[in-house]
């Protein structure tokens, strides 16, 4: 029909008649000649994946509508032969290469790959403008041969950082080149630069706008990065009401205060304390202090004091600290040392022996941590998971004031293991409908352990639906579903199911809260409200214990 687009289709011939005609699967027909061209060479790669390392198109032309290419294949090989004198055979190593010191053989088809994993490890030992091609290729009788060649081109060095911004970022020029481990002079390597990205996009108080750019001039690299500040600080206070168990009638009020500063300094510092009431009577205070990059080095260093005042019961003491390393792009490895004391504050009876006593701990700990998430402060993306494993030595203070017949049976001195592990996922469901899932687990392991040592679950941070740490236990482990409708920015309103195991002894109980909520982000920060139900084996769901809590984050 007259006006009408012409339809191309594609022919091949070999001129060589190979016994079998490899083929690939496409659209029979185009319509243009650059899809024809384009289809032509994308056969080019499918044959030589299939062994056909020397095929080529010798010739190409159009006959009315049809496009012809006259092929030529060559003998097929699955490997190929290559000598590698040139090139030190350290680098060569791996699943793709096999041979010895003076020639490799590699199969076509990962051939790319094989390739690619040389480039890469030059570009990472300043070269970043490596070629690597086989040259001299002939066949020996059915085997395939080539000689290698690699051109590194100009070694680099990196020169400047280029921070790309519309206000002052509060961050010092030196930390900044150290915490990113991008330092004027040393050898350039992109793996550095991919883990700078990593890091930045880690970063809570810095909101990385694209990816670092790198440009190249005269042996020289000056990578450009985009950065502004983000408001990372907060300052947050929570109220919790809930009917009060121990006096009929009233309410039981709690609270929390919390203040985290991140880099007040401008050398990536942290600051942080939480102090709790979870009932009238009892305190908890919490507070770390983070130095990264100590002294200039990969090691990042973390202090930790948490104290425990549990009515008039017991005073628990913990200091801790902490060296981390990161091992790749996304994961970190750590060390730590606690010092756990606790102390009774009443006068303790022979019955009380077997549930309370003056404890003293020493233990180490190590943990590996991985995370993949959109935003470091508040995901909505993205993966994270932090296992860790501790243990040492623990020292019962027996109470002189005690006949010693109470302590039969059980050690001054004795072993203490935990193990804890924690997962989250925050994903997408539609466009305004979002998820979170977490599981939590832990377990202490030990003889004879006593109340003012065991795990403390309960509260907005834990199983909702019950007063902050209200559940003393020696292993737990919960899973929370979090569905989450948005309504923009950090804006949403939430359903909760928290469910969960736990054990004291020989006990068992299955502790499951749930409840809604929403969260309001402002200008300057945000609020949240939540209503908790929660159930336990002997207590189950009533509004009568209902609890509410209430919060906001003023973000600076």
């Amino acid at each position: 029909m007259w006006g009408q687009t012409p339809v191309y289709e594609v022919h091949i011939h070999f001129v060589d008649e190979p016994q079998n005609k490899p083929f690939q699967k496409e659209p029979s027909t185009f319509n243009s000649i650059e899809e024809c061209k384009a289809y032509s060479e994308s056969l080019l790669y499918f044959w030589r994946d299939e062994g056909y390392f020397m095929a080529s198109i010798d010739t190409a032309f159009i006959e009315n509508t049809t496009y012809i290419n006259k092929v030529f294949l060559g003998p097929r090989s699955e490997e190929i032969r290559i000598d590698i004198k040139s090139v030190n055979p350290q680098i060569l190593k791996g699943k793709y290469w096999r041979g010895n010191s003076k020639e490799k053989w590699v199969k076509l088809k990962d051939l790319d790959t094989a390739k690619e994993q040389v480039v890469s490890y030059y570009e990472n030992q300043g070269y970043p403008f490596t070629s690597i091609n086989i040259d001299s290729i002939f066949f020996d009788g059915s085997n395939l041969s080539g000689i290698l060649n690699v051109n590194l081109g100009d070694e680099v060095v990196l020169d400047t950082l280029i921070v790309k911004r519309n206000a002052p970022l509060g961050v010092h020029k030196k930390f900044f080149e150290a915490y990113l481990g991008l330092e004027k002079g040393e050898t350039f390597r992109q793996r550095n630069v991919d883990k700078a990205t990593v890091i930045l996009e880690e970063t809570p108080y810095l909101k990385l706008k694209q990816k670092p750019d790198v440009v190249f001039e005269y042996g020289k690299a000056m990578v450009e990065i985009p950065l502004e500040k983000r408001k990372a600080s907060r300052a947050d206070g929570m109220l919790g009401m809930a009917p009060n168990g121990q006096n009929e009638g009233e309410l039981l009020i709690t609270g929390q205060v919390l203040l985290d500063l991140w880099n007040p300094f401008g050398t990536g510092k942290r600051f942080f304390i939480d102090w709790k009431r979870p009932d009238n009577d009892s305190q908890w205070f919490n507070a770390t202090y983070e130095h990264p990059r100590l002294f200039r080095s990969t090691i990042d260093f973390a202090y930790n004091i948490n104290i425990q005042q549990q009515d008039s019961t017991f005073l628990k003491v913990d200091n801790s600290i902490q060296i981390k390393k990161r091992v790749s792009t996304r994961a970190s490895l750590s060390l730590g040392a606690t010092w756990e004391s606790s102390r009774i504050l009443r006068e303790l009876n022979e019955n009380d022996v077997d549930t309370l006593n003056d404890t003293q701990s020493i233990l180490y700990s190590i943990g590996y941590k991985w995370q993949n998430l959109d935003n470091p402060i508040s995901p909505r993306r993205g993966w994270r998971y932090e296992i860790k494993f501790t243990g040492g030595q623990r020292n019962i203070i027996f109470n002189p004031a005690l006949p010693s017949e109470v302590y039969d049976g059980i050690p001054q001195n004795s072993s203490l293991l935990q193990w804890q592990l924690e997962t989250e996922y925050y994903f997408g469901i539609t466009k305004w409908l979002e998820g979170y899932l977490k599981l939590k687990g832990a377990q202490m392991l030990g003889d004879n352990l006593f109340k003012n040592e065991l795990f403390r679950l309960g509260g907005f941070r834990s199983i909702r639906g019950f007063n902050e740490g209200e559940l003393f236990v020696d292993r737990y482990s919960y899973i929370t579903f979090e569905p989450r409708v948005n309504m923009g920015d950090q804006s949403f309103l939430f359903l909760f199911t928290d469910i969960g195991v736990t054990g004291l002894e020989e006990e068992w109980d299955f502790p499951v809260g749930v409840g809604a909520g929403v969260n309001i982000s402002t200008a300057s920060g945000e609020f949240s409200i939540a209503y908790a139900l929660g159930r336990t084996n002997n207590i189950p769901f009533t509004t009568q214990l209902a609890k509410i809590h209430f919060g906001f984050i003023g973000k600076f």
